[in-house]
C-alpha cells in the first residue's frame, strides 16, 4: 500500500483553508491577528459585531483593513495605526436626508433597492505631490450608498451623486 507524500497532505489541508476563508468562514482567531491599534478601533466602534470579510488594502501607499460584518452591522475601514477612516450603518429609506432620498430613487428608477449605507467619514487618504497623507475630517461628512440590481451610487448630503457605477 501506497503512503500519501507529507508534502501532498500539507497542500490539502492549506487548500481547504483557503477555500474556507474565500467562502467567508474565515478562522475565529482571525481577529487575533489584527495589529492592536486596528482591533481596538473596531472593538470601540462596533463592540461585538463578527466580522464577515476582511480585506487588506492600499491606497497612495498607506495600508487599511476593510471591515464587511455580519448581520447587518455595517463596515469600517481602519488604518494600520487605528485611525478610522469611515464607518457604513445599514439604514433604510426613511433614515435618509429628503434630498438623498430623492436622489437615489430617481437614479433606481422601478428597481429594488437591496441596500442602503450611511458612511460617517472621518479621515481621508489623500496624495499631495506624491506622499499620502490622513486629513482628518471635522466634523465627519457624511456618504449615502445604494445598492440595486447591476449598479452602486454613492450620494452626498446636498443630494449630488458623488458615484455611480457597478
Amino acid at each position: 500500500m501506497r503512503r500519501p507524500a507529507v508534502g501532498s497532505i500539507v497542500t490539502v489541508i492549506a487548500v481547504l483553508i483557503f477555500a474556507k476563508v474565500a467562502a467567508g468562514q474565515a478562522p475565529r482567531t482571525q481577529a487575533r491577528k489584527l495589529p492592536p491599534a486596528v482591533a481596538k478601533a473596531v472593538d470601540a466602534t462596533r463592540p461585538g459585531a463578527e466580522i464577515d470579510k476582511l480585506t487588506i488594502e492600499t491606497e497612495h501607499g498607506l495600508t487599511f483593513y476593510d471591515f464587511e460584518f455580519k448581520h447587518g452591522q455595517g463596515e469600517m475601514d481602519v488604518l494600520v495605526d487605528g485611525t478610522v477612516l469611515d464607518v457604513a450603518t445599514v439604514i433604510q429609506m426613511k433614515d435618509l436626508p429628503v434630498v438623498v432620498a430623492a436622489t437615489i430613487r430617481k437614479v433606481a428608477g422601478k428597481r429594488t433597492i437591496k441596500q442602503l449605507t450611511r458612511s460617517e467619514v472621518r479621515a481621508e487618504i489623500v496624495s499631495e505631490g506624491g506622499r499620502a497623507r490622513v486629513a482628518t475630517l471635522s466634523p465627519a461628512k457624511y456618504v449615502y450608498e445604494a445598492e440595486f440590481a447591476g449598479e452602486e451610487v454613492e450620494v452626498a448630503g446636498d443630494g449630488t451623486i458623488i458615484k455611480r457605477g457597478k
